[in-house]
C-alpha cells in the first residue's frame, strides 16, 4: 500500500491508499492496560478513532509499551506527551512514529472487520511510506535517520478492541522523507483551479495552477509550532534558502493559554490540544474568552512572520516571483496578516497566493499523496 504521513506539532494527517486519517499529535504512556467491560466489537469498531489503545514493540523507538493514542490521549490532562513546539526534532521524537502506527493499525483492524465482519488474530501490512520534516529541521543527514528508524522492519503493534487483542505487523519496504513544502508545491500544481480564487481576485489573473511550475515561490507553510519557509525554483527546492522560525498558531496558543488561565484566576489545567477545543466549541462557558486570549496572542505573531518573510525575499537578491500562504496558521493568521502583506508584496514588485481555507489545512499530505503516486512510487 502506498502510505503518506504529515507530522504536524499539533494533529498528525496520513493518507493509506485513498483513505485520509487524522489524529492529534498526543500519546500518554500507560503503565497497565486498563480492563474494559465492552464486549460489543461493532461499537468498539465504530469509535476506534477515539479508543485508541496500543502496545507498540519497535526498534523505531525508545521505549516500548502500551500508549493511549490522539483523541483518547488528548482527553487526559495528566502526563500527556505533546511534541515540545519549542524543541522541535521531530525526525528523532518517537511520538509521530507512536500516533502514526496507532493510526494504520486501527484503520486496518477497522477494515477488515468491515469487510469480514470479525476480528482478526494478525494482520501484516506492508506498504511504502513518504513524509516530510520541517525545513527549520531538514538536512540529508536528520531525514536519513528518520527514513533508517522506519524503513525494513517490522513494527508490532497490538491494538486492543472491546475486550480482544489484534496484532498488528507494520513493515515499510521503502521510506522517503523530503522537506515540508515541496509536497505542498505538487499539491498546487495538480489542484483544482479553485485554488487559486484569492489570486485571480487580486490581480484579475487567469493562470492556472500548473503554470506555477515554473514560478520562484516563497512558501509560508505556517504550523502549529514552527512556521517554514521554503524557497522553490522550478519545482525545486533550493535548501540553501529554507528555514524556518518558531512563529506559530502553538505559541500564539500557549500565550493565550496563560491570558485565559489569569480570567479565571489561574483555577485551569490546559494542553494546546484542549484550549483548542474550548475555542472551537461555542457551547463551552469559556468559549468567548478563549476566542479573545487568542486573538490579542496572535497579532504579534503575525508581525514577525511577516518581518520573517520580508527578510528572506531579500535574502533571494530580487527572485521572488509569488509569496504562498498556507498551512492552519493561514486561516488563523488571515485578519492579522493578509492585508500587510499585500501592502509589503506590492512595494516590493511580488504577488502573493494566498490559499484558500479548503485547501490551505492539507498541502502537504496531499502533496505527499502525489508524490507517492506520480514519482516516488510509480513504476
Amino acid at each position: 500500500m502506498l502510505m503518506a504521513a504529515d507530522i504536524g506539532n499539533s494533529e498528525t494527517k496520513m493518507y493509506i491508499e485513498d483513505r485520509f486519517l487524522t489524529q492529534p499529535s498526543v500519546v500518554k504512556r500507560v503503565n497497565r492496560v486498563p480492563e474494559t467491560a465492552d464486549t460489543n466489537l461493532a461499537e468498539s469498531i465504530a469509535r476506534i478513532e477515539e479508543d485508541l489503545l496500543i502496545h507498540v514493540t519497535s526498534d523505531a523507538i525508545k521505549k516500548n509499551g502500551a500508549y493511549f493514542v490522539g483523541n483518547r490521549a488528548s482527553k487526559i490532562n495528566d502526563m500527556v506527551e505533546n511534541i515540545n513546539i519549542k524543541l522541535g526534532n521531530k525526525y528523532k521524537h518517537d511520538i509521530p512514529v507512536i500516533v502514526c502506527l496507532g493510526m494504520i493499525a486501527g484503520n486496518e483492524v477497522k477494515t477488515y472487520y468491515e469487510a469480514n465482519e470479525e476480528l482478526p488474530q494478525v494482520l501484516e501490512i506492508e506498504g511504502n511510506l513518504s513524509s516530510a520534516i520541517p525545513a527549520s529541521e531538514h538536512t540529508n543527514e536528520r531525514a536519513e535517520h528518520l527514513q533508517k528508524r522506519l524503513e525494513g522492519r517490522t513494527h508490532t503493534v497490538i491494538l486492543y478492541v472491546a475486550d480482544q487483542m489484534v496484532t498488528v505487523m507494520v513493515k515499510f519496504n521503502e521510506v522517503n522523507v523530503t522537506t515540508e513544502g515541496v509536497p505542498a508545491l505538487y499539491a498546487l500544481l495538480t489542484a483544482k483551479e479553485d485554488i487559486l480564487k484569492h489570486y485571480d481576485e487580486q490581480y484579475d489573473s487567469r493562470m492556472k495552477p500548473k503554470d506555477m511550475a515554473d514560478q520562484n515561490i516563497l512558501h509560508a507553510d505556517i504550523g502549529d509550532g514552527t512556521t517554514e519557509y521554503i524557497y522553490t525554483e522550478e519545482k525545486n527546492a533550493v535548501l540553501d534558502l529554507c528555514d524556518g522560525a518558531r512563529h506559530g498558531v502553538g505559541h500564539a496558543t500557549q500565550e493565550a493559554i496563560k491570558l485565559l488561565k489569569n480570567e479565571v484566576g489561574g483555577h485551569l489545567a490546559l494542553n494546546r490540544q484542549q484550549f483548542m477545543n474550548i475555542y472551537q466549541d461555542e457551547t463551552n462557558n469559556l468559549h468567548d474568552v478563549a476566542v479573545e486570549s487568542l486573538d490579542e496572542a496572535r497579532y504579534l505573531q503575525a508581525q514577525l512572520i511577516l518581518e520573517d518573510l520580508q527578510e528572506r525575499a531579500m535574502n533571494t537578491a530580487g527572485r521572488v516571483d509569488k509569496i504562498m500562504v498556507y498551512g492552519g496558521g493561514s486561516i488563523q493568521f488571515y485578519d492579522d496578516l493578509f492585508e500587510d502583506l499585500l501592502d509589503y508584496a506590492s512595494e516590493a514588485k511580488i504577488e502573493v497566493i494566498w490559499i484558500p481555507e479548503e485547501y490551505a489545512v492539507n498541502m502537504n499530505i496531499n502533496g505527499l499523496k502525489v508524490l507517492n503516486e506520480k514519482l516516488l512510487y510509480n513504476k
